[in-house]
Formats: C-alpha cells, sequence, structure tokens
C-alpha cells in the first residue's frame, strides 16, 4: 500500500500524462525503464555550470521551453549525456 505522498505524487503524474500523445508516453516509458535499469547508477552530482544551466531552463516561461527531444540533443552536445 502506497502512503498518502506517494499517493499524491502518482495521481499528479498520472494527471499531467492523461492528454499526453502515445509517442510521448512510450518516451517516459522508455526513460523509466532506463531508470530503473541503472538504479545504481542514480547518485551522481551535477557540476555547478549543469546546476546554472538548470536553473536557468527553469526560470524561463513556458513558451520558451523546447520539445523534449530537441532538449535532449543540446545537453547531449553540450554534456555528452
Amino acid at each position: 500500500m502506497m502512503d498518502i505522498s506517494k499517493q499524491t505524487l502518482y495521481q499528479e503524474i498520472t494527471d499531467k500524462l492523461k492528454n499526453v500523445p502515445k509517442e510521448v508516453l512510450e518516451g517516459i516509458s522508455a526513460y523509466l525503464s532506463e531508470i530503473d535499469e541503472n538504479k545504481e547508477h542514480i547518485n551522481f552530482e551535477l557540476s555547478e555550470e549543469q546546476k546554472e544551466s538548470l536553473s536557468k531552463i527553469q526560470e524561463r516561461p513556458y513558451s520558451e521551453h523546447t520539445e523534449i527531444n530537441i532538449f535532449l540533443n543540446e545537453m547531449s552536445e553540450k554534456y555528452g549525456i
């Protein structure tokens, strides 16, 4: 049985995904599978430059955000991830 905080988080995620296209859901599912397969590598530390970059992204208005594939390509090119 899930505790209240897990139920709330699960419900928030479920609500956000209700109207997401199938292709996006498939990408999310693949991403979650990858996380599950590599759990032992989850405890990593971001560099200060990476933290600053993510902070700037977080502060942008939603209208300026990019598609996830574009974002991942940019991060891959910049940080080799």
